[in-house]
């Protein structure tokens, strides 16, 4: 379940930063402060929709149904915070790498 959520904003992430690195780093920042799981994935679900609905952002993005389907709670919901932040950070780091 963890590796298909890591799968999942590693996709989102690169296909983020080529949009913009500054949108990335700003979802980063917005999300890693959250200590709640409400608070956690209303963020994220906000800013992924700010993301698609904006025009002059316009991204092919979508949330993954599992993060609404479960019920997220001390560590799971731990483990969830961080396969989805390293999938970011992961995305993040990339852009060296194509360009070499």
């Amino acid at each position: 379940m963890f590796k298909e959520i890591f799968e999942w904003s590693y996709k989102i992430g690169n296909i983020i930063r080529k949009k913009d690195e500054k949108l990335l780093k700003s979802l980063i920042f917005d999300i890693r402060g959250e200590e709640t799981p409400g608070r956690f994935l209303e963020k994220l679900c906000n800013k992924l929709s700010e993301y698609k609905t904006n025009k002059n952002i316009a991204l092919d993005i979508s949330i993954n149904p599992l993060l609404l389907k479960e019920v997220w709670h001390g560590d799971k919901f731990y483990y969830l915070k961080a396969a989805i932040l390293t999938g970011f950070i992961n995305a993040l780091s990339t852009r060296g790498e194509e360009n070499e």
